[in-house]
Parts: structure tokens; C-alpha cells; sequence
């Protein structure tokens, strides 16, 4: 199974899993002093969760113009969006809001690959204007 980022009837799917997923899912806390002794942790909920993905597009035999039509023009379209994100491990799958912090093109020698840094955040709702 592949990961694949869908949102309407705009579908991407990576030739190639991520090299690197960080997945962060930070608490708000706040700590309160008291005197002569540790401080109170105060645990305010979860805080929004984050999943970094950085990989490559590459597929053997395509060029420039097949990875541009059909991995970073449609992720690029996505930018901002609420996306539905299908992974091999289900631990990833659910809706998030995508950020295409970078997509980088990459050409060594006649190798043509796109590097590429996702942020998809997943909070308990979404505003996006």
C-alpha cells in the first residue's frame, strides 16, 4: 500500500514512501509556582498534532514534466487544504490540514527528483479562510 493524499477529486500517490515521519503530538501545560517546592504542572489538553513527511519524487524512466503533472502541481493545488491522508500504517490515516513547506527540484545528471518537506496538522477543528 502507498501514501496517498486526497482531497475532492485531486489524488497523489508518492512513488516512494517518506524517507523521514516525525510525528509530534505536544501538550499545552503551563506550570505554577510554589514556594519551597516543585512547581504544579498544569496539563491543559493536547495541543495540535503535527506529521512531518520529507522524501523524494522520483519514478525510473519519467521526466520533469511527469513528476511536475502528477505529484507537485496536485500537492501544490492542495496547499492549505483539509486532505484525507491514507498511509501503510493505518496510525497515519485521518484528515489534516496540509502545508507544502518546500518542494525542491533536484536534477543530477540525467536523474530528475523532487525533494519535498510536508507539515499536516491535525487539530480538533479547523478554520481556513
Amino acid at each position: 500500500m502507498s501514501w496517498v493524499i486526497t482531497a475532492g477529486s485531486t489524488t497523489v500517490t508518492f512513488p516512494l514512501a517518506p524517507q523521514y515521519i516525525e510525528d509530534q503530538n505536544d501538550v499545552n501545560k503551563s506550570h505554577t509556582p510554589v514556594e519551597g517546592q516543585k512547581s504544579i504542572v498544569v496539563s491543559e489538553g493536547l495541543d495540535v498534532r503535527i506529521l512531518t513527511l520529507k522524501g523524494f519524487f522520483w519514478v525510473a524512466g519519467q521526466n520533469k514534466s511527469y513528476l511536475d503533472t502528477n505529484f507537485c502541481l496536485p500537492l501544490q493545488s492542495l496547499n492549505r487544504l483539509l486532505v484525507t491522508l491514507t498511509s501503510p500504517n493505518s496510525r497515519y490515516n485521518g484528515t489534516w490540514m496540509l502545508i507544502v513547506k518546500s518542494i525542491i527540484e533536484q536534477a543530477e545528471g540525467s536523474l530528475q527528483r523532487y525533494t519535498y518537506q510536508l507539515l499536516l496538522e491535525q487539530g480538533a477543528g479547523y478554520v481556513i479562510l
